[in-house]
C-alpha cells in the first residue's frame, strides 16, 4: 500500500513534468512565430527590393521619353534619366527630389552637343515646375564652327584654349582683306548670349603687302552671339570654360515649366 507521502511526491513530479512539457511548448511555438517574422520579413523585403528595380526602371525611362518628347523645334536626340534615392517612398510623396538628366547624343540646329543636367521637385504628374535647374553642355571643337553661321560678322570660328579664333574678311582702304584673329568669350549679364571679343589680329591674304595690326571693325570690337535661341526661355548662361578640344557651359534655372510651352518655346536676344 502506497504511503501518503509518495503519493504527493508523485503528483508533485507528474505537475513538474506538464509543467515543463508547457514551457518547452511555449518556447517551440515561440521559436515558430519568430521563424514566421523573419521569412515573412525577408519576403517583403525581396518584393520590395524587385518592386523598386522595377518601378525604378519604369520611372527612369518614362522621364527621359518626356523630356524627349518635350525638346524644342530643332533639337533632335535621346536622353537618359536617372531618380536619386529611393523610387517607391518618392512615388508616393507625389515628388522626385532629384532628377538627373543626361545625353551625349543631341543636335540643335544641326549642331552636337552633349548635355548633363540635374532639376530638383519634379512632380510625378508631369505637371507644375521643376526647381533648381544646374547643368553642363558641352561642344566638341569640330562642332563649334558651325556656329559661325548664327553671326554675319566672320565666317570660320575655332576653338583655341582659353578663347577662339576668328576667320573672316573686311573691307579696309578699298581692299578685301582676309584676316583671323584670336579673341577672347565672355558670358553676358543678363545670360542670354557670350561675347567674342577679337584681340590679336592677322592678315591672311599677304599677297597684298599689307601689314596691319589693327582692322576697322575687327580689332577690339565685340561681337555678340545669342545662345538663348537654342535654350528654353527660362534657361540663362552663367559660365563658359574654353580649350581647343571643347567649350563647356553652364546653364541653370530657378524654375522650369514642364509645360509643352515651357519646354518648347526657346529665348530670345
Amino acid at each position: 500500500m502506497t504511503s501518503a507521502p509518495a503519493t504527493g511526491r508523485g503528483r508533485e513530479r507528474r505537475g513538474r513534468e506538464r509543467r515543463g512539457r508547457k514551457r518547452r511548448g511555449r518556447t517551440r511555438r515561440g521559436r515558430t512565430l519568430a521563424i514566421v517574422l523573419v521569412v515573412v520579413l525577408l519576403l517583403l523585403a525581396v518584393v520590395v527590393v524587385v518592386a523598386e528595380f522595377v518601378l525604378r526602371g519604369v520611372v527612369d525611362r518614362t522621364i527621359a521619353d518626356q523630356v524627349e518628347q518635350s525638346l524644342p523645334d530643332g533639337t533632335t536626340g535621346t536622353v537618359d534619366a536617372h531618380v536619386d534615392g529611393v523610387v517607391i517612398p518618392q512615388l508616393v510623396g507625389g515628388t522626385f527630389d532629384r532628377v538627373h538628366i543626361s545625353s551625349d547624343r543631341l543636335t540643335v540646329a544641326g549642331i552636337p552637343l552633349a548635355a548633363d543636367v540635374t532639376a530638383r521637385d519634379l512632380p510625378v504628374d508631369g505637371q507644375g515646375a521643376v526647381h533648381d535647374v544646374d547643368g553642363t553642355v558641352r561642344l566638341a571643337a569640330g562642332a563649334v564652327k558651325d556656329l559661325a553661321a548664327y553671326s554675319p560678322l566672320f565666317e570660320r570660328l575655332r576653338l583655341i584654349d582659353g578663347g577662339v579664333e576668328l576667320r573672316g574678311t573686311t573691307s579696309v582702304l578699298g581692299f578685301d582683306i582676309g584676316y583671323a584673329a584670336d579673341g577672347s568669350v565672355a558670358v553676358q549679364s543678363d545670360g542670354r548670349g557670350v561675347t567674342i571679343t577679337p584681340e590679336t589680329v592677322r592678315i591672311t591674304n599677304s599677297s597684298l603687302g599689307l601689314d596691319l595690326d589693327d582692322i576697322p571693325g575687327v580689332s577690339d570690337v565685340p561681337v555678340p552671339v545669342c545662345t538663348a535661341q537654342f535654350l528654353p526661355e527660362q534657361l540663362r548662361v552663367r559660365s563658359l570654360r574654353v580649350t581647343e578640344s571643347a567649350a563647356t557651359v553652364r546653364v541653370t534655372a530657378d524654375e522650369l515649366p514642364l509645360s509643352e510651352d515651357g519646354l518648347r518655346t526657346t529665348g530670345r536676344c
